[in-house]
């Protein structure tokens, strides 16, 4: 009858016995980030960017997707390579972040020790391949002479310079609206050739407004059509944000476009008035 309670015993101390032979086996190390560090060259405009999140692997392996700050477990010790590549809200959708394409990723060969955390400082800049195409400078800051945006047929106001309220530099664009200007259609000055074949087109952009801003796209058609579709649109805030817009589906599903335009659309119904605010336009694509 004592047989069964040896057993347990026996079991319990040899279960023990492992504990103590293999004390680390399943203690975690642990990796930290608080924030990718982003920089820009010449001709690539602004540094200030919105990455959020990094997406982390350890010897080609995906642990997993995390929001900046964190402190993660990993279950490896010894020499590593851990891969972080920066993440973005997509057309400034919480439910649509992905890794931007466009920016380099980090790499870092590490030491993990189990029960131990290793910090991390990830930087990371522009892709080589990347050709900013908005203007020569990479972007349109309303820091030089003209702006590079016109009003079009059904606009009733325009687009100008201003210094009450700016997010970087001296100026930012801005559109008023009120009573006697009730709406505001405005394209790039720039007609362009963009890549189709699903190769990816983004749109990096800092706007403040009070009402909802529509950013869209002209697409040139032999013969003279033009075809417009509306993309995004912006929703009101009382807040600077930056937004990453994703052109790729839409420029490759105009098969026989020839060139694009950005264009921006707003408009009230009441007599209230209204002010938009831009800064820090680019549009960037694949160069290969």
């Amino acid at each position: 009858m004592r047989y069964p309670y040896f057993l347990i015993l026996l079991l319990f101390v040899s279960l023990s016995s492992c504990e103590v032979i293999n004390p680390d086996e399943d203690i975690p190390s642990h990796i930290k980030v608080d924030s990718i560090l982003f920089t820009t060259g010449f001709g690539q405009g602004t540094a200030m960017d919105d990455i959020l999140d990094s997406w982390v692997y350890v010897d080609g392996d995906l642990i997993g997707t995390f929001e900046m700050p964190f402190e993660i477990p990993a279950l490896h010790s010894g020499n590593h390579t851990v891969m972080i590549r920066p993440g973005v809200k997509i057309n400034g959708i919480a439910s649509t972040r992905t890794i931007n394409p466009f920016l380099t990723n980090y790499v870092a060969n590490v030491t993990l020790t189990a029960g131990e955390s290793i910090y991390l400082q990830p930087t990371s800049t522009y892709q080589d391949y990347v050709k900013f195409i908005w203007n020569a400078r990479g972007e349109e800051d309303f820091e030089e002479g003209g702006i590079s945006i016109d009003s079009i047929a059904g606009s009733s106001t325009v687009i100008g310079k201003t210094t009450d309220e700016v997010l970087e530099g001296t100026y930012s664009g801005h559109i008023h609206l009120d009573a006697d200007h009730k709406t505001y259609y405005g394209q790039s000055t720039a007609e362009w050739i963009l890549p189709k074949s699903g190769k990816p087109i983004i749109m990096e952009i800092h706007v403040k407004n009070d009402i909802p801003l529509i950013i869209g796209l002209f697409s040139y058609l032999p013969g003279g059509t033009v075809s417009s579709i509306d993309h995004l649109v912006v929703n009101s805030g009382s807040d600077w944000k930056k937004i990453y817009i994703n052109f790729t589906q839409i420029v490759s599903e105009q098969v026989q476009a020839t060139t694009h335009r950005i264009y921006f659309r707003a408009g009230i119904s009441t007599s209230t008035e209204a002010d938009i605010y831009l800064d820090n336009i680019k549009l960037m694509h694949s160069d290969n």
